[in-house]
């Protein structure tokens, strides 16, 4: 009975940590004394604490990331950790990155993006473009324009692009979108897309409104000169030249209306001052001549007085008067 127990107490003590106990899918049947695979796991399987996990079914290599499950590397046409999503269909060879699912090998014809999910413009001749811009390889087809081939070219417009500019525009050039004239009107044509004549302006009209630009024809008048004059009162409107020559003349004669008032301004103040000059001279001669006259006059008088005096009677013969005879 000792010998027995001696025996069962061994056995434990031996294989504890390598054989008894471990899970089959433990590498080399070790484990410890809890279970865990110390040596990792058999190919095809995965997970702590026993391996007790199967690998994905589409990893490349039949073993897999012990701690979590995720493949290495994955068979060809799928991609993700554990290669369980399929590479686009549209990648060439189906062949793309595993971890961001791109594709690698460039995109099947009249595909482009990382993973080829979008289509090159039909009008790309040969439908082909480059994976990456798009950019069509060998041009667009007719009537289309563009890197891309994605607009219509400089003389067609519409969804289709299969209407075609006004020939009215200017170089016959339009909008894609909406037909207007982007250049504007040939000669003598007007609107957002030129399909509008000018009346009779013989120098055009506005692109816009068809307003004439220059004069008009003898006989006719209004903004459109699409009016006629009553016979009888037409008056010819000077052209161009004409006009510019009329306006040389007033612009003359107004200088030389200015010239002349000036003129006569500056004569009538040259006068004044003239006249102003000379009676101020004359005042001042009239000054010096009265002054010393009153003097000579007085001296004048003084003389007569005295000669008064002495041809007057005497003091004398007031005070006797004539003697009488007795």
């Amino acid at each position: 009975m000792g010998v027995t127990k001696t025996y069962i107490a061994l056995s434990l003590l031996f294989c504890q940590g390598v054989t008894y106990g471990c899970e089959t899918t433990c590498r080399n049947n070790v484990c410890d004394g809890v279970g865990n695979c110390t040596d990792g796991c058999v190919d095809g399987y995965w997970g702590p604490p026993a391996c007790n996990f199967k690998c994905p079914v589409d990893c490349k290599e039949p073993n897999c990331i012990m701690y979590s499950g995720h493949c290495n590397s994955c068979k060809y046409g799928y991609w993700g950790d554990t290669c369980s999503s399929l590479c686009p269909i549209n990648c060439i060879g189906r062949v793309c990155d595993k971890s961001s699912g791109t594709c690698t090998q460039g995109c099947t014809s009249g595909r482009y993006g990382d993973t080829c999910n979008r289509t090159c413009s039909p009008w790309c001749v040969g439908g082909k473009c480059d994976k990456q811009s798009a950019t069509c390889f060998n041009g667009c087809v007719q009537n289309y324009a563009g890197s891309q081939c994605d607009e219509c070219d400089s003389n067609h417009y519409g969804s289709s692009c299969s209407l075609e500019c006004n020939h009215n525009c200017e170089n016959s050039t339009c909008n894609g979108t909406t037909g207007l004239c982007t250049l504007g009107c040939k000669r003598s044509f007007y609107g957002y897309k030129c399909d509008r004549q000018c009346t009779c302006c013989p120098s055009g009209c506005d692109r816009l409104t068809g307003r004439c630009n220059g004069d008009c024809p003898v006989g006719k008048f209004g903004v459109f000169c699409d009016k006629t004059c009553n016979q009888g009162k037409q008056s010819p409107v000077p052209n161009t030249e004409n006009r510019s020559s009329l306006y040389v003349v007033i612009i003359a004669l107004c200088i030389s209306l200015l010239i002349n008032i000036f003129t006569i301004i500056w004569i009538f103040r040259n006068k004044a001052c003239k006249r102003q000059d000379v009676n101020q001279e004359k005042k001042k001669d009239t000054d010096s001549i009265s002054i010393p006259g009153i003097y000579d006059t007085a001296e004048e008088n003084a003389g007569y007085q005295e000669l008064g005096q002495l041809s007057g009677p005497s003091h004398y013969d007031h005070l006797h008067g004539p003697a009488t005879d007795k």
